[in-house]
């Protein structure tokens, strides 16, 4: 991180990639609740659990914008500091910006890393084969039959 346009260019392209995330899960999430109003069921049960974590992702999310916002700041900061005449002050100003910049950096990048890993082991749980029903079935003996290769076809 050398100068503050730099920071800011790219912390722009940060924040518009985090707020179409937040964009594209709400949509997701409003039109999977739309689908279940009052269904019952696994399949409603399912999408209810999905848009339950939709939600909660997209809470992540904006915390993390939350901290890419601070760190525009921080980088605006940076870009006025740059500009003043050469000091021990400025010198000082500047490491501290820079690591106030970092710190809300990394902190967006912990807290994307969570809500991407929490979705991702969500996300697994909703497509585990649902639990066996315990009341007695009957098993089919037929056998099934492998399908055959297709056949090449000519002209």
């Amino acid at each position: 991180m050398h100068s503050g346009v730099d920071n800011l260019d790219d912390l722009d392209d940060r924040v518009r990639d985090v707020a179409g995330l937040i964009t594209h899960l709400t949509t997701a999430a409003a039109f999977a609740a739309r689908t279940v109003r009052r269904g019952r069921g696994p399949e409603a049960d399912i999408t209810r659990r999905t848009v339950a974590q939709l939600t909660l992702t997209v809470g992540a999310l904006g915390y993390a914008l939350a901290d890419l916002g601070e760190a525009v700041a921080h980088a605006g900061a940076l870009h006025q500091l740059g500009s003043l005449p050469r000091s021990a002050q400025r010198a000082t100003a500047i490491a501290s910006a820079r690591s106030r910049l970092c710190a809300r950096i990394d902190s967006t990048r912990h807290r994307l890393n969570q809500a991407g890993g929490r979705l991702h082991q969500q996300a697994d749980r909703l497509a585990a084969a649902p639990a066996p029903n315990r009341s007695p079935s009957t098993t089919s003996t037929i056998p099934v039959t492998p399908p055959r290769p297709a056949t090449a076809r000519s002209r």
